[in-house]
C-alpha cells in the first residue's frame, strides 16, 4: 500500500511540475508578445511618426547631397587644400543635408536595435508580422538610398550590405511569414 502511495505521490508531483512549466512558459510568451508590441509603439512615437515627414524623393536627395558632400570632402583633402574640419567649416551648402542624414541614420538606428530584438528571439516575431509586415517592408525600401550610403555607396544586393542587415534579415523574415 505504500508503495502505490508513494508511486501516486509521484506522480502527481510530476504532474504538478510539468503543470508548472507550462504556466511559465505561458507567461514569458506573453510577456515577450507585451514587449513587442510595447518597442512597436515606442517605435511609432519616436521613429516611424517623424519618418512619415520624409517623401522616398527626400531621403534620397538627403542621401546624394551626403555623398556629393563626401566626394567634395575627399577632392578637398587630395588636393592638399587643408583638414576635413576646414572643409566642413566652409562649406555650409551642405549643413542641411548633414543634419537630415544624421537624424535619419539615428532613427535606421533604432529601427535596427528592434530588427536585432525580433531576430534573436526576445522580440515575439509573429507578433511583428500581424503589426508591421506593410509598414515595415515600405520603410525598408524608403530608407534603401540611405543603406547604401552607409555601405559606402556600393551598389550591393541586400543580401552583401553590411550595415542594417538585422532590418534586411528581419524584413525578408516577414514577407516569408506573410506568405
Amino acid at each position: 500500500m505504500e508503495l502505490i502511495i508513494s508511486i501516486i505521490a509521484v506522480i502527481i508531483s510530476f504532474v504538478t511540475f510539468l503543470y508548472t512549466v507550462l504556466v511559465e512558459y505561458r507567461g514569458e510568451q506573453r510577456e515577450k508578445k507585451q514587449a513587442t508590441l510595447e518597442a512597436l509603439n515606442i517605435l511609432q512615437e519616436q521613429v516611424f511618426d517623424k519618418l512619415n515627414e520624409y517623401t522616398f524623393a527626400e531621403i534620397r536627395e538627403i542621401t546624394d547631397k551626403w555623398n556629393e558632400s563626401l566626394q567634395e570632402k575627399n577632392k578637398f583633402l587630395s588636393a592638399k587644400k587643408g583638414t576635413a574640419t576646414e572643409f566642413w567649416s566652409s562649406h555650409h551648402e551642405y549643413d542641411n543635408a548633414i543634419e537630415a542624414y544624421r537624424i535619419l541614420s539615428g532613427y535606421l538606428a533604432r529601427i535596427e536595435h528592434f530588427a536585432l530584438g525580433v531576430n534573436t528571439g526576445i522580440y515575439d516575431v509573429k507578433v511583428t508580422e500581424r503589426a508591421a509586415t506593410a509598414y515595415l517592408t515600405m520603410l525598408y525600401k524608403k530608407l534603401e538610398p540611405l543603406i547604401r550610403a552607409k555601405n559606402k555607396g556600393k551598389n550591393n544586393s541586400s543580401s552583401e550590405n553590411k550595415y542594417h542587415t538585422e532590418f534586411m534579415k528581419l524584413v525578408s523574415a516577414l514577407k516569408k511569414l506573410e506568405e
